[in-house]
């Protein structure tokens, strides 16, 4: 992965005009496929650290979903806020590791979710994102076991 970026890098430094432009989207999507075999399916995970997932199920299902997993796994809520708007913000704290989740309404019955985990200053934990991302899909499994039973949105 290293090798590939040091090679986008030498690319970018020795193109001109426009061409250059085009090169950091070569440069994500190479480094998206390296780095995707990290993530589960569903998830997307950006170049900053961030990872995401779309969730069938009200925003209020999913953030009960997150405290769960997060009270599993031990982590320290250290805030829980409604935003205006209509969605969530989470932190949490786990051994030196800043935990931070947004949710946002889609549709009344689609949620977006965001997730980032610091480690350090500048350090970001893709496999603990994407681990909490897995256990916070298999407590809405718990609190939504069928979830054809929710009402269709008009």
């Amino acid at each position: 992965m290293y090798v590939r970026f040091l090679a986008l890098v030498v690319l970018a430094m020795t193109a001109s005009g426009c061409a250059a432009l085009a090169l950091p989207a070569i440069g994500t999507s190479v480094m998206g496929n390296a780095a995707g075999g990290a993530a589960k399916a569903g998830v997307e995970r950006t170049m900053s650290g961030a990872m995401y997932r779309t969730f069938s199920a009200p925003l209020a299902d999913v953030r009960d979903a997150v405290r769960q997993s997060f009270r599993d796994r031990e982590i320290q809520i250290s805030e829980d806020d409604l935003l205006i708007g209509g969605g969530a913000k989470i932190k949490g704290e786990a051994l030196h590791r800043h935990i931070t989740v947004r949710l946002e309404p889609v549709t009344p019955a689609l949620t977006r979710l965001k997730l980032v985990v610091r480690h350090g200053l500048f350090g970001r934990d893709p496999a603990t994102s994407s681990e909490l991302i897995e256990q916070t899909v298999r407590a809405l499994e718990e609190i939504r076991p069928d979830a054809a039973a929710f009402p269709r949105a008009p």
